[in-house]
């Protein structure tokens, strides 16, 4: 079974709800502070950081299949293909590296829990929440 709209399996035989769950006893600071690490620059409040961040969220949700990546951001394969080198040199890793992939997952999971716990706001400070009292 897969749940197209969020773009994230949620078979529960997977066990990625489980996952999921897992990580809410993550405190958010923490998980503030990994997407801070891992996404850098891409959390920038500019047009081509969202658009990088948003690239890159479909290219790991096809399972760094570029094809099917570029047909889903209706853009030509080469145009995908220039995005990922940029997104590799911003970020400083290898998209074709198992462990960089992982990490990028998990810290746009992070992200977007945190924009859903501050109310679906994507434009909230991430510094902000890192913070500690």
């Amino acid at each position: 079974m897969r749940n197209d709209t969020a773009g994230y399996s949620t078979a529960p035989e997977r066990g990625s709800w489980q996952v999921t769950r897992l990580f809410d006893s993550v405190p958010a600071s923490v998980r503030a502070t990994f997407a801070q690490e891992k996404l850098g620059g891409l959390l920038e409040e500019t047009t081509y950081s969202r658009e990088l961040l948003w690239t890159l969220q479909v290219y790991l949700e096809s399972n760094g299949q570029a094809r099917e990546a570029a047909k889903r951001l209706y853009v030509h394969r080469n145009t995908l293909a220039y995005r990922l080198e940029r997104l590799q040199a911003l970020l400083g890793c290898d998209l074709k590296d198992l462990d960089a992939v992982i990490d990028l997952r998990l810290a746009l999971e992070f992200y977007h829990n945190i924009s859903l716990e501050n109310g679906g706001n994507d434009d909230v400070e991430i510094a902000e929440i890192t913070r500690v009292p």
